[in-house]
């Protein structure tokens, strides 16, 4: 028979190695979870946000930086508490640019989850300062603190390339969780401030401040009781390719014109000046925009980059007419032929920018531009062959500048045509390629890419706006010879010289390019005009494209702009200094 007390003491036995194990398991293997448990019993975690990186031009000029500034900012599980959001949106908007309308909307979407506070206004007066603290006790959530705010001095001045910043959404929420990203984040949202986020962002502080058993903030005056637990990093600096200086010049050269600006090194690549008009601000997204600012940069088509936008060339195209001409050995530099108003092919008409009847070569129809005598040269050619060069130097294929939504472009062929308009190519079709016109598609700075291939007569550079050894250098193309380059290098000359483009020239300095004109409807002008140029003719250090558009006539509108920048650039070698 079994003692009752030998089964008792077996079971305390067993009983207190439980209790043991449990005490092992909470003071030795949970230790860490149970002291964090307690902690935040006693202490609220406080995230600060990291300074953002600079950003440079070549000179070190400071294009995006941050400055300390007043913001009017909301804590959103403090507002959400209230019932009366709509009482303190009222209050809120005798303060600040937002609309009681406006505050209302953000107070709504915002989740009470988010770490870090939305920031509602920015650059607020001292005086707005002192009416919101006033006013404190109706205002639950909403605060004054000094922030590092997203400061461009540049202002509009090469927006399109830098982009903006804003607080984070809900797409880009679910697309940086594996960045680190949370809730009331300051982001990137366009330019190089969206491709160089990650960059860009550092790295987020913390702080532990002691708080009372409701969980307010025991925090003094002196802020003795805060205690840093990690400090926030700066994110890395970027340096660009662009001048400033360069870019205000090619900027207040287009006035209030649509259009753009590439300025590029064709020995390099780099990218010297990207200007895309009409432009804005990037400062007022430092906060959430009034609707009706942004309402009116929408109308005005202000946040499209048209510097990476495709466009109908026009007659910049024709130097790739003209080399796949002499390479398949249809036309010669002597032959000459009829030019005229206008060419009547199968019932058709197809007409020139003049009526003037001349005889003429091939340089000289490159010079002055001439369609009739373009159009005979390609009833002699295959549309493939006109179509292969232009890819040979770039065309459609974007060039991988270091921005989002860059356009490929349309290099139209027979195949195209039936795969994307399910229609057979006529020999129409052929005659308006030739001159730059109907399907074709460039971008500004994918001129500027075909363009380099000119000016180094078979090398192309990269585009790219930071510095980036590893793009630096020439791609070269195959198959066309040192004499059709010099046939088409010798009539660009000329064409500044004595020809369409005589508005671009300098005293000093030879120029070389082609001006073009596309025909396009819905404009006051029923072209967009084109400009591409490099100098010194021989030997190219800088490369100039200038789109308008809708502007009018390439050789009245756009190399007058182009004009200017070079007689920036060659003053004194220019304001572009080494990086």
């Amino acid at each position: 028979m079994v003692n009752r007390n030998n089964i008792l003491y077996y079971l305390v036995i067993i009983l207190f190695c439980f209790l043991g194990l449990r005490i092992a398991q909470l003071q030795i293997i949970e230790y860490k979870k149970y002291q964090n448990l307690a902690k935040n019993n006693t202490t609220r975690t406080s995230l600060t946000r990291a300074p953002r990186g600079l950003i440079y031009d070549r000179n070190k000029n400071i294009l995006a930086t941050s400055k300390q500034s007043l913001s009017v900012i909301v804590y959103p599980a403090r507002l959400r508490q209230t019932e009366d959001q709509e009482a303190v949106a009222k209050l809120l908007a005798n303060f600040i640019e937002l609309s009681e309308e406006e505050l209302l909307s953000i107070f709504k979407e915002m989740d009470p989850s988010a770490p870090l506070p939305l920031i509602l206004d920015n650059d607020i007066s001292i005086k707005s300062a002192i009416k919101i603290y006033e006013n404190k006790k109706h205002l639950p959530g909403i605060a004054v603190e000094e922030q590092a705010t997203r400061y461009y001095p540049y202002q509009a001045v090469g927006a399109h390339l830098l982009g903006y910043i804003g607080q984070i959404n809900n797409q880009e929420l679910k697309e940086g969780k594996a960045s680190g990203l949370g809730l009331g984040d300051i982001v990137g949202k366009d330019g190089l401030e969206k491709v160089f986020d990650d960059v860009l962002q550092g790295d987020k502080g913390e702080a532990r401040v002691a708080v009372d058993r409701y969980g307010k903030s025991l925090l003094t005056e002196d802020k003795e009781q805060e205690k840093i637990v990690k400090k926030a990093i700066k994110g890395t600096d970027l340096n660009l390719t662009i001048d400033i200086e360069l870019q205000k010049v090619a900027q207040e050269a287009l006035g209030e014109e649509l259009g753009a600006v590439v300025v590029m090194n064709p020995k390099n690549g780099e990218i010297y000046v990207l200007v895309s008009n009409p432009s804005f601000d990037p400062n007022i997204f430092t906060k959430p925009v009034p609707n009706k600012v942004f309402n009116e940069l929408m109308g005005k088509k202000a946040f499209i980059n048209r510097s990476i936008s495709a466009y109908t060339p026009g007659s910049i195209w024709k130097p790739f007419t003209t080399l796949t001409a002499l390479e398949h050995q249809v036309a010669s530099e002597t032959e000459m032929l009829v030019v005229s108003g206008s060419l009547n092919i199968n019932g058709y008409r197809f007409g020139d920018w003049t009526g003037e009847q001349k005889i003429m070569n091939l340089k000289e129809a490159l010079i002055w531009s001439r369609n009739t005598f373009f159009y005979q040269i390609a009833k002699r050619m295959k549309p493939e062959w006109i179509a292969d060069i232009g890819r040979q130097f770039g065309a459609g294929e974007a060039t991988g500048i270091e921005l989002k939504g860059e356009a490929d472009g349309v290099v139209p062929d027979p195949e195209w045509k039936r795969k994307n308009m399910k229609e057979a190519w006529f020999p129409g079709n052929t005659l308006h390629l030739s001159i730059g016109q109907s399907f074709l598609q460039l971008t500004p700075i994918q001129a500027a890419k075909m363009y380099s291939g000119i000016a180094n007569q078979g090398f192309i550079a990269t585009p790219h706006v930071i510095k980036d050894p590893t793009k630096e250098g020439l791609e070269p193309i195959d198959g066309i010879s040192k004499e059709s380059f010099r046939i088409v290098t010798n009539a660009l000359e000329e064409c500044i010289a004595r020809g369409t483009g005589q508005a671009s020239k300098l005293e000093k300095v030879k120029v070389a390019g082609k001006t073009g004109s596309a025909e396009v409807q819905g404009y006051a002008h029923s072209t967009h005009g084109w400009f591409a140029s490099y100098a010194p003719a021989d030997d190219p250090e800088i490369l100039v494209v200038v789109f308008m558009e809708g502007g009018g006539h390439g050789g009245s509108v756009a190399a007058p702009v182009a004009k200017k920048i070079y007689e920036a650039y060659f003053r004194n070698k220019g304001p572009v200094g080494p990086l």
